[in-house]
């Protein structure tokens, strides 16, 4: 499942990859305390992110893919150094198992995040800042 989830951000990235020109600037983080969602459509594809809690330094996040491939990653545990975030415990979705070489960073100016895939295939996909869906991601 983790695995054709990442493989989609290969797959999709060229209609919303951004390349070397995506620009991530701005000082602050998330907010604390409360719950956001990122996501976009990448071809068929819709990726969704939602940061369930957060605390300034670590916090809780649900993926989800919806489209021909789907996939979901629920309770994802990650931390938080200068708005680059790295999942530590992915709730035995098997993300890290996988061998996947990938950054998230927000954008405080641009309210989004950067998903960087570096392995196995190099893309950028930019997730935009949307209000949360009514129910669990």
């Amino acid at each position: 499942m983790a695995l054709r989830f990442f493989a989609l951000f290969s797959l999709a990235a060229a209609q919303n990859l951004r390349g070397d020109s995506v620009t991530c600037t701005g000082e602050g983080s998330l907010p604390i305390g409360e719950a956001k969602c990122f996501g976009g459509d990448l071809l068929v594809e819709k990726f969704l992110l939602h940061v369930e809690s957060f605390d300034g330094k670590v916090g809780v996040v649900n993926m989800k893919a919806e489209g021909p491939q789907e996939g979901v990653c629920n309770g994802a545990q990650f931390q938080s150094e200068d708005n680059l975030f790295t999942v530590e415990n992915d709730n035995n979705c098997g993300l890290t198992a996988l061998g996947y070489d990938y950054t998230v960073q927000y954008c405080p100016n641009q309210d989004q995040m950067i998903v960087h895939l570096v392995k196995p295939v190099n893309v950028r996909v930019v997730l935009q800042s949307q209000s949360c869906p009514e129910t669990e991601v």
